[in-house]
């Protein structure tokens, strides 16, 4: 990142520089130079932006688990292909959609519901409760297990894996403890777990009915936890509130090498920036994430009421992506990509042609100056996406070195 900044390359959330030259011999020269020393790790280090969303297919048909749906996406069956695991209402179970296809274009068929001890995994709740979903190793045995939040009075069960990983057999769920009581959040639990104080064991957060996120910090061991009574997580001085039925990961958007919590909630899917470190985090306000929609430009994702996230890299492309399950019990698929210029190459005629990844619905402003400090001449103007990648021409002159790129309002 160093070297890119000493050659006046800077990328930035919205706007990004790249250099060039007006001579064929230069211009090539220093695009080879960037990307050997690392241009892909300046690209990594922008906020992750999204296409408009889509959503998930079962045999052609939008999958469709009945209503509430909360998904979490996990290799189930250690095939090293991802899986997806969905909570749902009203059964008050989980359907587990192994997948047959790979794992860069995951293909789902039929659903069977998760067991446990022998039977369905059975969490009933009134209103918009359905089991929350949560796979990872939870007891460090090297096997994954399962989590789950209850919908009613927000326990979290753990499901112990007592067979492999190619074939997991749940045993029955206990409720975690916090201390000498059962661990709740009231209602509406969704657990994830992650090392949030930095010290090497695992804790747990977990959202709630309200719109909070309670820390559950893990006093335990690796193989054992054990945790301390909750308390709510801050963000901008106050303690965050995401809105009624907040679900959390935590995951490093923007790319400074700082882990970020992202919630979503009934009103949206938000980005609270960690401002601290990764053994004291200090959250910032919630942001409302965006993605284009047809007709209306970069808008707040928001795709109905109960909204209920999880984040992983689904088409295996090395780029988060974002999945929300839906009141309906469908599920939006929101692919993530780094909004930066890709390439650059000059044209015997002296052109400049440009290319950057792109989403549709959108439209580019291009900017072009003799300096990264004065990069102010209008060079076009609303240049429409062309999907994925976008590229453009430019006539090109010798004071014309440095350009920046702007998703236009």
């Amino acid at each position: 990142m160093k070297a890119i900044a000493a050659l006046h390359v800077r990328l930035s959330e919205r706007s990004h520089h790249h250099t060039t030259a007006g001579r064929p011999r230069l211009a090539a020269a220093l695009l080879a130079l960037m990307v050997g020393i690392g241009l892909g790790d300046a690209v990594k280090a922008q906020q992750i932006q999204f296409r408009p969303g889509e959503l998930i297919q079962v045999v052609g048909q939008a999958l469709d688990v009945g209503n509430y749906a909360i998904p979490c996406v996990a290799d189930w069956n250690g095939d090293g292909r991802k899986d997806l695991l969905v909570g749902y209402q009203t059964a008050g179970k989980i359907a587990l959609y192994l997948n047959t296809g790979s794992d860069a274009n995951p293909v789902f068929t039929t659903a069977v519901n998760l067991q446990a001890g022998g039977a369905d995994i059975y969490l009933p709740s009134g209103g918009c409760g359905a089991p929350a979903p949560w796979v990872c190793d939870y007891d460090n045995d090297g096997k994954r297990d399962l989590l789950v939040g209850d919908g009613a009075a927000g326990y979290v069960y753990f499901y112990r894996n007592t067979n492999t990983d190619a074939n997991p057999i749940l045993d029955t769920g206990v409720r975690l403890m916090a201390g000498a009581s059962v661990l709740s959040v009231t209602y509406r639990a969704t657990p994830y777990v992650y090392d949030w104080d930095g010290d090497g064991l695992k804790d747990l957060l977990c959202g709630n009915g309200d719109g909070n996120v309670y820390f559950f910090r893990n006093i335990g061991t690796a193989q054992a936890p054990a945790y301390a009574a909750g308390t709510l997580l801050q963000a901008g001085g106050v303690s965050l509130n995401l809105g009624i039925r907040s679900v959390v990961r935590v995951f490093d958007l923007d790319g400074d090498g700082v882990a970020d919590l992202l919630g979503s909630s009934n009103t949206g899917v938000y980005w609270c920036k960690n401002t601290g470190n990764k053994t004291a985090p200090v959250l910032l306000p919630p942001v409302a994430l965006r993605a284009p929609v047809s007709g209306s430009g970069l808008q707040p994702i928001n795709t109905g009421q109960r909204m209920r996230l999880d984040w992983v890299d689904w088409n295996n492309d090395g780029v988060m992506d974002l999945l929300v399950g839906n009141l309906d019990g469908t599920i939006s698929y929101f692919e993530g990509y780094r909004f930066a210029f890709t390439a650059v190459s000059d044209r015997a005629s002296g052109a400049c042609a440009l290319q950057w990844n792109s989403a549709s619905f959108l439209s580019y402003h291009l900017l072009s100056g003799t300096a990264p400090s004065s990069i102010t001449n209008l060079i076009a103007m609303s240049v429409p996406s062309g999907g994925k990648t976008t590229c453009y021409t430019n006539a090109g002159s010798s004071d014309q070195q440095f350009y920046r790129l702007q998703i236009a309002p």
